[in-house]
């Protein structure tokens, strides 16, 4: 019975560190959660990086057809492609963006 009575203590700090190590790794702010979270930062970092990799050319295309700092070649370049017009002793080589590396 003695040794009963000695080992309840131990048994209830064994229980009180398994449940706190059991939610430390699996609860709402655990190790397992954090490492899910993680991740999905990296992934919304790497869609920021493309987005704003997006705003940049878009930018830049719109700052070339401003009429403060119109680019008349890349005017004419634009118009061309969208009209597909061509003059007609011109010749036009089209190029896939592949193709190009």
């Amino acid at each position: 019975m003695d040794a009963i009575k000695r080992l309840i203590p131990s048994f209830f700090l064994a229980l009180a560190i398994a449940y706190f190590g059991y939610h430390a790794l699996t609860g709402e702010q655990g190790v397992l959660n954090w490492l899910v979270v993680e991740s999905e930062i990296r992934e919304t970092e790497a869609e920021l990086a493309v987005a704003t990799a997006q705003r940049e050319d878009l930018e830049e295309t719109a700052a070339r057809l401003r009429s403060d700092s119109l680019d008349l070649d890349y005017l004419d370049e634009r118009a061309r492609d969208v009209l597909n017009v061509a003059h007609p002793r011109e010749f036009i080589v089209e190029i896939e963006p592949d193709a190009q590396r």
